[in-house]
């Protein structure tokens, strides 16, 4: 478990006090044990929990359904906008009145499980559904504020999102951190490729990690490109320089 040095800014999960560098696990397995190893776990909404549960924080996408939801036939087909490249899942309109109904019942099923705090994923894909559907812009942005703000209304503990920088000045008091993939590698046609200090997307990328550690943020990030045990420990000493909670993962999180 990494710890910042003083002065350090501690959140308040019920009554266990975490430091804004935290040890994490992201796993997706069928079942989980929380032990005291690491601070929080982010892990599948419909895993079976054996420990301290208010360390865990649910799964919860926002902008995507998998293909073997029990929720996909509930929607119409102008509703979902393409196949997601890689993975078994479907790209939303999210300002779809009935994508809003998903959320509900997913949320409805995450309080019936205990679960105190959230993972929202697929945050950064308000950007692309803007993108995509330049026409409704503005309405994609303002729902994926809506939606975050309804699921933190209904499990008001704490939220983690994956990226979504598109939207986070308007939801920045409604979370506590921000999960970075691929922070020091980038998956490109060729394969992974390290990110260069010369590279501008990695000049952007720290500029926004930058951004986070002024506002007090928990940064967690992970890395899915194969590399040695040495360059693990390379990088788990630069992200901590730079404020960062890293892990190296396997890219199915298994």
């Amino acid at each position: 478990m990494v710890f910042l040095k003083k002065p350090v800014r501690l959140l308040n999960f019920g009554l266990i006090m975490m430091p804004l560098l935290a040890g994490f696990e992201i796993t997706y397995l069928p079942f989980v044990e929380i032990n005291k190893t690491d601070d929080i776990y982010i892990i599948s909404p419909y895993a079976q929990v054996k420990g301290d549960i208010s360390r865990a924080f649910a799964y919860v996408s926002l902008c995507e359904i998998e293909m073997n939801s029990g929720h996909f036939s509930s929607l119409p087909p102008q509703a979902v906008v393409r196949k997601v490249a890689d993975w078994p899942a479907f790209l939303v309109d999210i300002s779809a009145p009935e994508w809003e109904d998903v959320i509900k019942k997913e949320i409805e099923f995450l309080r019936s499980k205990g679960f105190e705090n959230v993972f929202v994923d697929t945050a950064d894909n308000v950007e692309i559904l803007g993108n995509l559907l330049p026409e409704k812009r503005e309405l994609i942005h303002s729902k994926g504020v809506s939606l975050i703000r309804m699921i933190k209304k209904s499990i008001p503990g704490n939220m983690i999102i994956n990226r979504g920088f598109g939207i986070y000045d308007d939801i920045r008091d409604d979370i506590c951190g921000v999960f970075i993939e691929s922070l020091f590698y980038q998956k490109e046609d060729s394969g992974w490729t390290e990110r260069t200090d010369m590279d501008t997307n990695t000049e952007w990328l720290l500029d926004k990690v930058e951004m986070l550690r002024r506002d007090k943020k928990m940064i967690l990030a992970v890395d899915y490109a194969p590399m040695s045990e040495d360059k693990k420990l390379e990088f788990k000493k630069k992200a901590k320089r730079l404020g960062v909670s890293w892990k190296w993962a396997r890219e199915d999180l298994q």
